[in-house]
């Protein structure tokens, strides 16, 4: 589902035979936004950089995880909008409310999914919030993005182990969107690019430096190579720290 991405690798992209939840371990452990940036960048790749804007709600944390594309649609919060949207959902839904079926299809990918929420710009209301956040993780979800805003950032704080990143933070629900597509591809603002696409299997990593797409064809061979990155700089920190003269560093290491 969605566009391919191309790559510039000699060979078939590594995989591994382990769960996502040792891939996220593995990734936590080892990885920071400079060296997946480096590893995404060596396989050929360059608009995998998400908008700037995005920040942690709790400052500090990790995010990573496989990523659960959310699309919204926005309507205009009126009594004809939410008559027209309940027999919409009456119609297709049985009757469903649709966040309804986004948790039920959270509960039925592996742990370690990230909500990847798709707004189409709007930044009027609240998307998302603790009590929702704490729903998704119940059932196995590892983390949110969202390229909305979120509320209740209070108590999402006090979440252990469910990062969330935002564009926002408002204090009001109403605005008026619906869900209307889960786990097919969406569009989030970029950095390098107008929009990055994130597809159902990619895998999704954010830090201090900012949040970036792992594409699903390459998530075990950047995994390895971010590994590698992780032991060279530490043998490089430890003899730079230990006095390694200049010259012999530019020679060994070239530019840092």
């Amino acid at each position: 589902m969605g566009p391919e991405w191309e790559f510039d690798l000699d060979e078939e992209p590594r995989q591994l035979d382990i769960t996502d939840t040792e891939r996220i371990e593995r990734f936590t452990e080892a990885g920071y936004g400079g060296s997946v940036a480096d590893a995404l960048y060596n396989v050929g790749l360059r608009q995998f950089v998400f908008d700037q804007d995005f920040f942690a709600v709790s400052e500090g944390e990790t995010l990573v995880g496989r990523a659960l594309p959310v699309k919204l649609h926005t309507y205009p919060k009126t009594d004809e909008v939410e008559e027209y949207l309940e027999a919409k959902w009456e119609e297709e839904n049985d009757g469903v409310h649709p966040q309804k079926l986004l948790m039920r299809e959270v509960e039925s990918q592996p742990d370690g999914s990230i909500l990847c929420f798709d707004t189409g710009g709007d930044m009027q209301p609240a998307h998302f919030g603790e009590m929702s956040c704490t729903l998704a993780k119940a059932h196995g979800a590892r983390g949110m993005l969202c390229a909305g805003n979120v509320r209740d950032t209070r108590y999402i704080r006090q979440l252990d182990d469910f990062p969330v990143y935002t564009r926002g933070t408002v204090p009001n629900w109403h605005g008026g969107w619906e869900i209307i597509e889960v786990n097919q591809p969406v569009q989030l603002p970029g950095h390098l690019s107008h929009n990055v696409v994130v597809r159902p299997g990619d895998f999704v990593f954010g830090d201090f430096d900012g949040v970036q797409v792992i594409p699903r064809e390459v998530v075990d061979e950047v995994l390895l190579r971010v590994e590698d990155i992780y032991a060279e700089e530490n043998e490089e920190r430890r003899k730079i720290a230990e006095g390694m003269p200049i010259d012999e560093v530019y020679e060994e290491y070239g530019v840092l």
